[in-house]
């Protein structure tokens, strides 16, 4: 029978954190934190006498965070990260993670982040979580910002009474109790750990914005004097777990967990080394890369990475497949893809240590791992946000230099056609916040195929680009589409390369 998780039963082979006296509080508990920065920092309680101090607290700030904490304090919070590749099938169990704080079901547990000892505060949310508008800063009509901006400015506020709403504010409120109550004690770092382009920058921006709303003075000079914003880049692909992969956990582990963690071997984390409270020792870990600028790195994930995801979902899903390593079997699928990426690396710098030949050909093998069974719906969900942080830049830079479409951008052209065909065909389209647009502008293409429907439909995504030429050339390739279908096109296409 498959041994049920819990600390008091763990054989002493498990190295757990001696005491928790430095904290962690992360915002933002799922499957991404927890192949990432839990699963890091557990690494080292082998390697790193130092880092055995060091320990995470969950928070739950939302109502949807009860099934992730109901899941894991069944287990004393332990949880498997389970590695699958080609002859790759590893099971690690994580004890990083030795408390949960869930807001949402008691106001009283906001303590637990206000402690002295929590040292850093991490998140991991989708860029909804940074409750921004559409231009990036911060959205003041957020009913939970709106609530929040005026509760914390109540002279008499209590964050155990009235626990923030958003990360945005639950961040401020840190801030401002480590400002009053400890004054003598460093601020946390507030470390992002998410895919959001420039993380750290856009949580300061957003948390900026939101204090100098509070009428607290005090607070924004501390904030902008003494918070650190770490960016950070983060790469792990880690499928949603599905009950057969528990079912699997069980059987070639002998293991039983409520909700383990399936992801690929590769791991990656850059970020910049500005932390104000301590920190364990990161750089020690396998996959780990401390450095003064992540930009480079970051723009090179984004657009190598993020964006073929999300390019290659939609041609693959009009061609017929589910599965991305499926996809990735398809030989015309996998010369596109090489072909895309090989677009977007001319608007790439160097990346200290990368060659980017290589970081290629290593995302097609990770792409192609049959052991992840990562689905092509989930690399499509809310492609309107991704598409806008991954291509609008490189395509704005292209246009800027005055580059032609044809010859540097077709395979942005056709995976952008076949983003639009997707929202004109699919009867069931997956979850984007500009879901309802995109339907419309999709279907009204396909009811009428005139170009001005096309630029339509990029301008939901990409607005002020307003590229004519690239206009062309992804109505050009819809055409085709259209004519020929996924598979003769890409055959097509691929003949020209």
């Amino acid at each position: 029978m498959a041994q049920t998780l819990s600390r008091s039963t763990l054989s002493s082979s498990i190295v757990q954190p001696t005491s928790s006296n430095d904290v962690i509080a992360h915002v933002g508990v799922g499957g991404f934190s927890r192949s990432h920065l839990f699963s890091i920092l557990n690494s080292l309680y082998s390697t790193t006498p130092s880092s055995l101090s060091w320990s995470i607290t969950g928070v739950g700030l939302k109502p949807w965070d009860a099934r992730m904490y109901e899941a894991l304090s069944k287990q004393d919070y332990l949880y498997t990260v389970n590695e699958l590749a080609s002859g790759v099938d590893r099971a690690t169990v994580v004890t990083s993670l030795v408390d949960y704080a869930p807001v949402f079901k008691d106001p009283m547990e906001m303590a637990k982040i206000l402690e002295p000892k929590v040292k850093i505060v991490s998140l991991t949310v989708t860029e909804k979580g940074y409750t921004m508008d559409t231009n990036g800063d911060l959205d003041v009509n957020n009913e939970d910002v709106k609530k929040d901006i005026a509760n914390i400015s109540k002279p008499n506020y209590s964050p155990t009474t009235n626990p923030p709403n958003t990360a945005v504010g639950l961040i401020a409120v840190v801030l401002l109790n480590r400002m009053l109550c400890h004054p003598s004690l460093n601020p946390p770092t507030i470390m992002s750990c998410d895919n959001l382009p420039m993380n750290g920058n856009t949580t300061k921006k957003v948390v900026t914005q939101f204090v100098s709303l509070l009428n607290k003075p005090d607070l924004t000079s501390y904030l902008t004097t003494k918070v650190a914003f770490p960016n950070s880049m983060v790469d792990r692909i880690t499928p949603v777990t599905l009950p057969e992969h528990v079912t699997s956990l069980s059987t070639n582990h002998n293991i039983k967990d409520n909700w383990p963690v399936v992801c690929e071997p590769f791991l990656q984390w850059v970020v910049e080394d500005t932390f104000t409270d301590g920190r364990p020792d990161f750089p020690s870990a396998d996959g780990v890369i401390f450095t003064s600028s992540v930009e480079h790195y970051e723009f090179m994930k984004l657009r190598l990475l993020n964006s073929t995801h999300s390019s290659l979902s939609y041609i693959s899903t009009l061609k017929g497949h589910k599965y991305v390593h499926e996809a990735m079997a398809d030989h015309d699928i996998t010369k596109f893809v090489r072909s895309y990426m090989h677009e977007l690396k001319k608007t790439l710098h160097p990346v200290p240590g990368i060659d980017l030949d290589e970081y290629i050909e290593t995302l097609i093998q990770r792409f192609s791992n049959p052991n992840i069974a990562d689905t092509l719906d989930r690399l499509s969900m809310d492609g309107s946000g991704k598409f806008k942080a991954t291509l609008l830049p490189p395509l704005g830079e292209m246009k800027e230099k005055g580059l032609d479409v044809q010859g540097n951008a077709d395979g942005i052209s056709l995976a952008l056609a076949g983003y639009v065909k997707y929202y004109g065909e699919r009867e069931e389209t997956v979850p984007d916040p500009l879901k309802d647009e995109l339907e419309g502008a999709g279907r009204k293409m396909k009811g009428d195929m005139g170009k001005s429907n096309v630029a339509a439909f990029l301008e939901i995504v990409f607005g002020e680009l307003q590229w004519e030429q690239l206009v062309d050339n992804v109505y050009m390739w819809y055409m085709v589409l259209e004519e020929k279908g996924a598979a003769e096109t890409l055959v097509s296409f691929n003949e020209t390369r």
